[in-house]
């Protein structure tokens, strides 16, 4: 039985303004390969620069990748033509993804409307009761966006993903905007719907200590390669790569073990933005400038993804 969702060799580059010497790009994702369960939370975590957003974009077909593929439940997205119901994308800041002109109960009636065949008798129903399962009440759907609070206007996003029974959703960043004692709020709800509907869900994230509450599996990027992928606890716990163990030495030593009393401070870990000149490399690790274990084979050829029992690692000397 084929994966959920299976992601082979996507790569993604894009073009840079055009000089006297000529057009070029920019790579931004290469040969990003890995699979989502049914009912799995994957976390993709990496710095800024890494290509996480770039990634949740091809997921969702915003845009689509120059070579590989993308499958869900074994079928090309290509071939899947209800994939916009089926892939549902959580933006970071909902102040900016929702309509301010329209009211609540307007921008859920509206994936209703495009994607689904509920009756316009049963719409409202329908509206009510993701309002309600999502944490607001019935009167908040007359309500516009700027007159909800930050965590509010969340859930209606969350509410607008998850209204059309999606079987995959991709937050990017759904919880950084977000303050302390919210995003626990927001991540509890994460993991509620999950157990209720079933869903699965890819959460993009540069907080390794948010990461740690919400995640069944990893993948960790850096400059558009997958360097470590595998179940959660293995990867944070006992990382393999080099990066992987330098995102994990710059969390502090907390324990965040219980998803449903979050009463401690969430730390970013954002180490710092990627240079794209230090990252292109054809024929050697892209993450050779950092590493301080790097031998003359790091120079050479570009690791290949090695597995290690339930996880890889694309690393010579692990």
């Amino acid at each position: 039985m084929p994966a959920l969702l299976e992601i082979k060799k996507i790569s993604k580059s894009y073009p840079l303004k055009s000089g006297v010497f000529g057009s070029s790009t920019v790579q931004i994702l290469s040969d990003i390969s890995f699979v989502l369960e049914s009912g799995q939370i994957l976390a993709v975590v990496g710095e800024s620069g890494s290509g996480k957003s770039t990634l949740a974009r091809q997921l969702v077909n915003l845009e689509q990748p120059e070579q590989g593929g993308i499958f869900l439940q074994g079928k090309s997205y290509a071939a899947i033509p209800d994939l916009q119901k089926r892939t549902r994308m959580i933006f970071q800041n909902p102040a900016a993804s929702l309509n301010p002109r329209k009211r609540v109960f307007q921008q859920l009636q509206e994936p209703l409307r495009n994607l689904t065949d509920v009756s316009a008798l049963k719409q409202s129903d329908v509206i009510y009761d993701c309002l309600q399962r999502v944490g607001l009440s019935k009167s908040q759907a007359q309500l516009y966006p700027h007159m909800l609070s930050g965590g509010q206007r969340q859930r209606v996003a969350i509410a607008r993903a998850i209204i059309v029974n999606p079987q995959v959703i991709v937050a990017d960043e759904a919880v950084s905007a977000l303050d302390v004692s919210i995003q626990g709020q927001i991540l509890n709800l994460i993991l509620d719907l999950r157990e209720d509907m079933g869903m699965s869900w890819l959460f993009i994230s540069h907080d390794i200590s948010v990461v740690k509450l919400i995640a069944d599996t990893v993948l960790v990027l850096f400059a558009g390669r997958v360097m470590e992928f595998g179940p959660a606890k293995q990867v944070l716990e006992t990382p393999l790569h080099p990066y992987t163990q330098k995102l994990m030495q710059s969390v502090p030593d907390q324990e965040l073990s219980n998803p449903v009393l979050i009463d401690k401070e969430l730390v970013s870990t954002d180490v710092g933005l990627i240079s794209r000149d230090e990252a292109v490399l054809d024929s050697a690790c892209v993450y050779l400038a950092r590493c301080s274990i790097a031998d003359k084979r790091c120079h050479e050829i570009i690791p290949p993804m090695i597995n290690l029992g339930q996880r890889s690692v694309a690393c010579l000397k692990a």
